[in-house]
């Protein structure tokens, strides 16, 4: 049998063995095959939102394969309304009541800063009655975008309603500061009113309650 002495050197070569094996496996949790640990965590938490969007996408094209052109436009006007805010829907209705609306823009002539100044800035969200009255630039802007309101030419029979318009706080404000200088700002007049896109969900909307009513 072999004496203790002369299996120390085999005793000690296993320590370091094991104490060498624990190291990586402790560092394994940070480092995988010389890539860091979280790097890899949250490229995989990438992916996963990435392949839900592409089975999404797939639905789509699946869907469009077989839906009938009310369906498509049903489909439109539901991602258009559910990406409006309760103010925004307000604004709908009432340009629904009143046809048309005033609108300005104040632009600066100054060299270089024909953008500063207000755009967008309308009776129509004091005429809706909304909760920030102040943001009614902001609400026209994205319901222009969304295609559910268009712009139209100034309506030289609405002056009345234009000098209300351009005696609004904000939009007094904008003059102002577009004003300094030599120059006077450029006040730009025009409408807003519902597109053909937001009369046609306007009228979905009178039919709907009506359904509703008969099926019950």
């Amino acid at each position: 049998m072999a004496a203790a002495d002369d299996l120390r050197p085999l005793v000690d070569a296993s320590t370091a063995l094991l104490r060498a094996t624990a190291n990586f496996a402790g560092e394994g949790s940070r480092r995988l095959l010389g890539v860091s640990a979280r790097p890899v965590a949250a490229e995989l938490g990438r992916v996963a939102p990435v392949r839900a969007s592409a089975r999404r996408l797939g639905v789509l094209l699946d869907q469009a394969l077989s839906q009938s052109t009310a369906e498509a436009e049903d489909a439109l006007l539901d991602a258009l309304v559910r990406g409006l805010v309760p103010d925004e829907a307000r604004i709908i209705a009432a340009l629904a009541a009143r046809e048309w609306s005033p609108l300005v823009h104040v632009e600066a002539r100054r060299d270089g800063e024909e953008h500063l100044g207000l755009r967008n800035a309308s009776l129509i969200g004091r005429q809706a009655g909304i909760a920030l009255v102040r943001r009614t630039p902001t609400y026209v802007t994205r319901l222009l975008a969304s295609g559910l309101v268009a712009a139209t030419p100034e309506r030289e029979n609405r002056g009345q309603e234009y000098e209300v318009l351009l005696a609004e706080p904000d939009v007094l404000d904008a003059i102002r500061a577009a004003g300094r200088g030599p120059l006077g700002p450029r006040i730009r007049r025009g409408g807003l009113e519902l597109s053909e896109l937001g009369r046609e969900l306007w009228a979905a909307r009178q039919v709907a309650p009506r359904a509703v009513e008969r099926s019950g």
